[in-house]
């Protein structure tokens, strides 16, 4: 019999010609669903931002994904790194960042950009970035396809053959790699990839923090969805804990208007910038916080990378130079500033921006509670009756409120009479501010914001208030299970964005908690003193020389010794940080106490980058029972801070004033700062206030939409 299909087609009947069609189609059929199939597992195996993104909602519940934002995941933050891999790029951009800068000259000679322009007529094309789920496509800087003006003033230069070349060292290189290593939900701390300790007891005794899901869905009444602002700052020019300082105020401030946050590149910060054995020793925030997951998990907050920022909004013709009006690109169209000077690009971001000069002694800035211009009027009527005393209480002194704190709930009014007790008057981000597509906090010409967030920003709304506190300033993270809050939604109230999700790497508490471990185990075995036997209690001091200006604070140890022997226990383990290289300096210690110091513990810490040793010595000093700090240290400052959140959460004793077990050596009319509640002073940075932790969980449990 003939095959069917060897017949002509004009003698075959319905039936075969049927048949035939039915094969054809059940072959197209196949061959289709293998192409899906090859695509589908093509996407999964190559796609790093959705496996990223996949493994987020399938082991932390976080959802979303991290737009424009480089992390650190797939590797230790301590050591160098020369693995780069692209994340949440589309297949062009990914193309355009593996590229050699070589290759990406040669590409832009001659050759057609996707607009239709060529090198020579069209500015720099930037190609799409992946969005983060709640983000409108807007954000996303789009190719011009007009010439730019050919004036010389707004001529963007010609592209840099060195803005994304290998020139840095490999440990400095600007890195896009897979997050999936590293963005966790911040409630959350894990050490069994960071060398323990395996001690539940021991970590948890780190957390002075709480996870409150619902602080995660505030957002920012001066947040605009679909009109994406900006805000960029200058890292302080003094010590690490300065430098954090004056962060957490920009990262408080960029929520607070409701703009996207642009962290600084990877440079070099003062005092930690060691090199030893090729270690990291040029840094991005995200090096030491969490920057990545907070941006996930907060729906009002976001975060990118001053590379993406210029991507988006500089190379794209979209910044113009303030005294000219006309646009202005940056020096050399560079858009990768890791690793180098800083300098030409903080000019330029000064000449384009709206430049605050705000002073923290001379004023608090002032957040309304909407963006109503009604808002704005109650702020600027409010603060004219406390000063003409209209109000109907008189002018406010810091002695009215030595030992007398306003509630966190009072009245505006109230409020604002305590914060401008030592400070004349206010900054409000008013209109004009609020319309500004970039704000830029300068470290120039006399403006420097070293202070404590919460002792320069002021919410007209208390609840706002309080969620900046809590939320902001976490060093360690586990999750606890907080089912009385799972129905809690705050409106209009930010209540936790510094103490519950600011926080330390993993990496770098876990090492701490080891050496709090070691610490502990060492007091046991401290046969002089019983408690540290039955307990592995121990107190700590810091004493910091080495560079430091302050002469006063430059005592002799046997001087030391007196200031500090009455709170003291003779015989107990007394941990020391300290920056004094001769340690013989703290003999008059070692002859009444079980002196030791971070030295000691080496061997339980062995890789661990030697830049972070003073954020460790932090972490150990604040669980010790007793504390004696340096006046006018950060360090000093932020142990008590920490010690402060850690009572509040637990309700020990000095909660509901702000107190605690700590001292400073001197001066004499200091000494006793921490020992009753003291308002808002300057100079500010000296210590920090009690206004920062107490009471702030107020109201998360009757507070309701």
């Amino acid at each position: 019999m003939q095959a069917i299909s060897d017949k002509p087609t004009q003698n075959l009947t319905s039936q075969e010609q049927c048949q035939i069609r039915r094969r054809s189609d059940f072959f197209l059929l196949f061959i289709g669903i293998c192409i899906l199939a090859l695509a589908i597992g093509h996407i999964w195996l190559h796609n790093p931002h959705y496996n990223a993104h996949h493994e987020l909602k399938t082991e932390g519940g976080v959802h979303g994904s991290l737009e424009g934002f480089v992390t650190d995941g797939g590797r230790r933050r301590g050591k160098a790194n020369k693995v780069k891999e692209t994340v949440g790029l589309n297949d062009n951009a990914r193309q355009e960042v593996e590229m050699t800068s070589d290759e990406k000259v040669k590409a832009n000679e001659g050759g057609a950009d996707r607009t239709g322009n060529t090198a020579s007529d069209a500015k720099p094309v930037i190609k799409e970035v992946a969005q983060v789920d709640r983000v409108s496509n807007e954000n996303t800087a789009a190719a011009p396809t007009s010439k730019p003006s050919s004036s010389p003033a707004t001529s963007p230069p010609t592209q840099s053959t060195e803005n994304n070349s290998n020139e840095t060292s490999s440990s400095n290189q600007h890195k896009i790699i897979n997050p999936s290593d590293s963005i966790h939900p911040v409630a959350h701390l894990s050490c069994k990839d960071h060398g323990g300790p395996s001690d539940a007891k021991i970590i948890d005794e780190m957390i002075f923090w709480s996870d409150i899901p619902s602080d995660a869905s505030y957002v920012s009444p001066m947040y605009e969805e679909g009109h994406e602002k900006y805000l960029t700052f200058e890292p302080d020019h003094g010590g690490w804990n300065n430098i954090r300082m004056a962060m957490e105020t920009a990262l408080v401030l960029s929520h607070a208007m409701g703009r996207t946050l642009v962290l600084p590149p990877e440079q070099g910060m003062y005092l930690i910038d060691k090199k030893n054995e090729g270690q990291k020793s040029k840094f991005s925030f995200n090096d030491f916080f969490h920057l990545d997951a907070i941006a996930i998990e907060h729906k009002g907050f976001k975060v990118i990378t001053t590379e993406e920022f210029l991507r988006r909004e500089a190379i794209t013709g979209g910044l113009k130079d303030k005294m000219s009006n006309e646009v202005k690109f940056p020096d050399g169209n560079r858009t990768d500033w890791n690793g180098r000077s800083t300098d030409p690009l903080f000019n330029y971001l000064r000449s384009v921006a709206n430049t605050p000069t705000w002073d923290p002694w001379e004023c608090a800035v002032a957040i309304p509670a909407s963006k109503e211009q009604s808002s704005i009027d109650e702020l600027n009527t409010t603060l004219k009756a406390i000063m003409d005393g209209s109000y109907g209480k008189p002018k406010p002194t810091l002695e009215e409120f030595n030992g007398n704190p306003t509630p966190v709930d009072a009245p505006l009014g109230d409020r604002m009479r305590e914060m401008l007790a030592d400070r004349p008057g206010l900054c409000i981000y008013d209109k004009p501010l609020q319309e500004e597509k970039l704000i830029h906090l300068k470290v120039h010409g006399g403006v420097r914001l070293l202070t404590h967030f919460y002792a320069f920003i002021f919410f007209a709304d208390w609840k706002q208030d309080l969620w900046s506190k809590r939320e902001h300033l976490i060093h360690s993270c586990v999750y606890f299970p907080m089912t009385q809050y799972n129905n809690f939604h705050l409106n209009n109230c930010t209540l936790g964005f510094v103490r519950d999700h600011l926080r330390y790497v993993d990496e770098i508490v876990c090492a701490a908690a080891r050496v709090v471990e070691a610490v502990r185990d060492h007091a046991r075995k401290n046969k002089k003193h019983k408690p540290s036997m039955e307990e592995g209690i121990f107190d700590a001091m810091h004493v910091r020389r080495g560079d430091f200006q302050y002469t006063p604070t430059r005592l002799p140890a046997d001087q030391l010794y007196d200031l500090s022997k009455n709170e003291f226990t003779e015989g107990a383990t007394l941990y020391v940080a300290t920056d004094e290289g001769n340690k013989t300096f703290f003999e008059p210690f070692k002859d009444k106490y079980d002196v030791v110091f971070l030295d000691d513990f080496m061997h339980v810490i062995p890789d661990i980058n030697t830049n972070y040793y003073g954020m460790i010595d932090q972490l150990v000093s604040y669980k010790s029972r007793v504390f004696y700090g340096t006046w006018w240290s950060t360090l000093s400052g932020y142990v008590n801070r920490m010690r402060g959140y850690y009572i509040t959460k637990h309700k020990l004793e000095g909660w509901e004033d702000g107190t605690m077990q700590s001292w400073y050596f001197t001066p004499e009319e200091r000494r006793l700062q921490m020992r009753s509640y003291i308002p808002v002073r300057k100079p500010i940075y000296c210590k920090e206030f009690a206004v920062a932790w107490r009471d702030i969980d107020k109201g998360i449990d009757s507070i309701t939409q």
